[in-house]
């Protein structure tokens, strides 16, 4: 099982602040921890999806035992409607899941934080980063102040 506690030294500072919804295949594996335990199967959630959006879904493991439809419907809910951030821990050893896979679904892979798990690879999507702003879109390409009052559009 994955140790919760050397997560929280390497992951994000969400972790380490927040209890995270657990998503798990086996829900009395994950240990106690201190505050409050909040851990749910994939079918369950898919189920009875959250009415809003949980701030940090943790999912362990869970994507190398569902069907591909499900995984991607369990991934793009999550993503899309029920959870701010989501952390995802996954097997190396999965073909249907490569990077490809969790790329296109706005997924990224964080390789600072597979040390502390290194037969997994752990992916990461935020509302509050998931795109970065381009280069061209500021008001110096779009406002065009220096032609107000001389041309008529």
């Amino acid at each position: 099982m994955i140790d919760i506690d050397t997560l929280r030294r390497q992951l994000p500072e969400r972790l380490r602040r927040e209890s995270p919804l657990i998503l798990t295949l086996d829900p009395d594996a994950v240990p106690e921890t201190e505050g409050e335990r909040r851990v749910t199967t994939p079918q369950a959630l898919l189920a009875d999806p959250p009415a809003g959006r949980e701030s940090l879904v943790l999912v362990l493991d869970v994507l190398a035992e569902m069907e591909l439809a499900a995984g991607q419907q369990l991934l793009g809910g999550l993503r899309d409607r029920w959870a701010e951030e989501t952390l995802i821990l996954h097997r190396h050893r999965d073909d249907r899941w490569g990077l490809n896979a969790f790329l296109a679904l706005g997924f990224r892979r964080e390789p600072a934080a597979e040390a502390a798990t290194p037969e997994h690879a752990l992916y990461r999507t935020s509302l509050y980063d998931y795109k970065l702003t381009p280069d061209w879109l500021n008001a110096r390409f779009w406002a065009n102040p220096e032609m107000w009052d001389r041309a008529r559009w």
